[in-house]
């Protein structure tokens, strides 16, 4: 119901907020790094060279990371994740204190790939610099394998320790987003989010030039429901109906809880026509689910952006009120709003 699309729908065109602070933190790490170790320790010509070349490495964090939105790591974060620690072996081809002295500086990626992705991604960064200090270890005698074994041993402990709270992190931000964008109760999208989904998509609509149809659903007599079989029915009612209509509508239609008793649904790339038998398919779906009590029955009203509804606020009252028209024609049937006009 619209999930696959959700981050491109609200984040489309723009960067990854966290991966944008690393990308800037990568650039200034890099800076004072390169800055500092040629200022106290080397002025050699081939480090500044070596210095640039990181630095302009670095920044293609942005054009090349910065939009992955996705939690787990695509193959240029791999891609990254090797040349962290391949610049770091470059640099110890200039310098050998390097690597007897600056070895735990391999760290400071680990923390980003921690933070970003977790801790799979996190080992899979401190297994490729394993393999880095196996070559520095077997092709340069001076360094001391101690201290990249004691390295080796910190950044296995910040991996598996640090993950288990940025996971419990993590599932609480997902909790927290689930209550901002979900009914509780028909587990469907919630009033607030289906505005702002419907004015992304119509500004989509309006760009690319195809019809949105908007479903306005209403249970008959569900009042009725609730004086004569209590509250707890009419929630077990809207809770079986948020079923159905997550069983009925497409990969890229978004259905919501309007308020009440009512529901919406946004089919985007669907005509009045279509949005039509979409609403009777529905409407028949769910008349013929048994209740204990008996059936319930729907009104739908159907209307369609740009035409005859040219906005947003058109759309939806042209949708409410064909829905009314419905109910006051008898009921448990659907009203396309063109029908209105003639």
């Amino acid at each position: 119901m619209g999930m696959s699309n959700l981050l491109q729908l609200t984040g489309e065109k723009t960067f990854d907020p966290t991966n944008l602070k690393i990308g800037k933190w990568r650039i200034i790490t890099v800076f004072l790094t390169g800055l500092g170790y040629f200022l106290f320790c080397s002025r050699q010509v081939e480090w500044v060279f070596f210095w640039i070349a990181w630095f302009i490495y670095a920044a293609l964090w942005f054009p090349f990371q910065g939009r992955h939105a996705g939690e787990n790591p695509n193959w240029w974060t791999y891609f990254f994740m090797v040349g962290d620690v391949l610049f770091f072996v470059l640099a110890a081809n200039i310098e050998h204190d390097i690597l007897n002295n600056y070895s735990a500086m391999l760290i400071l990626p680990l923390f980003q790939y921690l933070l970003r992705y977790g801790r799979k991604a996190a080992l899979c960064y401190v297994w490729v610099s394993v393999a880095a200090f196996g070559y520095i270890c077997l092709f340069h005698y001076e360094a001391h394998p101690a201290r990249h074994f004691v390295v080796v041993v910190v950044m296995l402990l910040i991996s598996y320790n640090e993950s288990m709270l940025i996971q419990e992190n993590r599932e609480l931000r997902k909790q927290l987003f689930n209550l901002a964008i979900y009914d509780e109760l028909t587990g469907l999208y919630n009033f607030r989010f289906f505005t702002q989904v419907l004015e992304k998509e119509l500004g989509r609509s309006k760009e690319y030039g195809y019809e949105v149809t908007l479903l306005m659903i209403d249970i008959d007599n569900f009042k009725t429901i609730n004086d004569v079989y209590g509250h707890e029915k009419g929630n077990e009612v809207l809770r079986c109906l948020g079923k159905i209509i997550l069983d009925c509508v497409r990969e890229n239609d978004y259905a919501a809880r309007y308020g009440g008793e009512e529901f919406v649904i946004i089919l985007p790339k669907t005509s009045l026509n279509e949005g039509h038998l979409i609403a009777e398919r529905l409407k028949k779906r769910i008349s013929k689910h048994p209740f204990d009590f008996g059936n319930v029955t729907v009104s739908i009203g159907v209307s369609t952006y740009p035409a005859p509804s040219t906005s947003k606020d058109r759309l939806i009252k042209h949708a409410d009120r064909a829905m009314y028209l419905a109910k006051a024609n008898g009921k448990n049937r659907v009203k396309v709003y063109s029908e209105l006009s003639r």
